[in-house]
C-alpha cells in the first residue's frame, strides 16, 4: 500500500568515511554500495567536499560529504525502497531520480515503491514512468495478478485500472 506523507525539506547528512564497494562515478560523485542477501545501502559522496581528521596515534581519516542515501530491503521478490534522503544543499539536481535509474541499470534489480511516499517520492516515480529505459508497472495488491501500466500525470502516477495511492496497490520499476 502506498500512502501519502509529508516530510521536512531541510536535511543535513553530514560527513563520513566512504564505506562499501565503489560501483560507479557519475555526476561528479562517488557511488558506494553495501549489499547483503536482504539489504542494499547505496551512498552518494561528493568527491570535492571532504575534511581530514588528524590523529596523533593513527593515520589521518578523510571524511567526504554524504550527498544522498538510498536504503533498500528485499520484500516480495523485489527491492523495497525503505528510505531515500538527499542533502538539502544538493536539492534541485534530481539526484534521487538519477540514483534510482543508476541502481536499476547497474544492479539489475526490480524496485518496489515504498509504503509511504512524500510528494517528492511520488514525483520521482512519475518521472521514472516517462523514461523509456525504465518500465513502471503496478499490481492491485502485492500478490495480485491484476497488472496495470500507469501513465505519468502532472505530479504523480495515474492508474488506468485501479487507484495507485491509499489502496493496497504496489508499484514496481525495472530497467527496460
Amino acid at each position: 500500500m502506498v500512502n501519502r506523507i509529508d516530510l521536512s525539506k531541510g536535511n543535513n547528512l553530514g560527513f563520513e568515511e566512504k564505506w562499501g564497494d565503489l560501483i560507479g562515478r557519475r555526476w561528479g560523485y562517488d557511488i558506494h554500495c553495501e549489499r547483503s542477501a536482504r539489504e542494499i545501502t547505496v551512498n552518494l559522496y561528493d568527491r570535492k567536499k571532504f575534511k581530514t581528521k588528524k590523529f596523533k596515534t593513527v593515520a589521518d581519516k578523510i571524511e567526504h560529504r554524504l550527498v544522498a542515501y538510498l536504503g533498500l530491503s528485499k520484500r516480495n521478490g523485489a527491492w523495497h525502497i525503505d528510505l531515500v534522503e538527499v542533502d538539502s544543499r544538493y536539492k534541485g539536481k534530481k539526484l534521487a531520480n538519477k540514483l534510482y535509474r543508476f541502481v536499476l541499470k547497474t544492479l539489475d534489480i526490480t524496485l518496489m515503491a515504498g509504503h509511504c511516499q512524500s510528494a517528492g517520492g511520488r514525483y520521482i516515480w512519475n518521472t521514472l514512468a516517462k523514461d523509456r529505459s525504465v518500465v513502471v508497472y503496478a499490481r492491485k495488491g502485492v500478490y495480485s495478478k491484476v497488472f496495470d501500466f500507469p501513465k505519468a500525470g502532472k505530479r504523480e502516477l495515474m492508474g488506468n485500472k485501479f487507484d495507485l495511492y491509499d489502496t493496497n496497490a504496489a508499484i514496481f520499476a525495472v530497467a527496460a
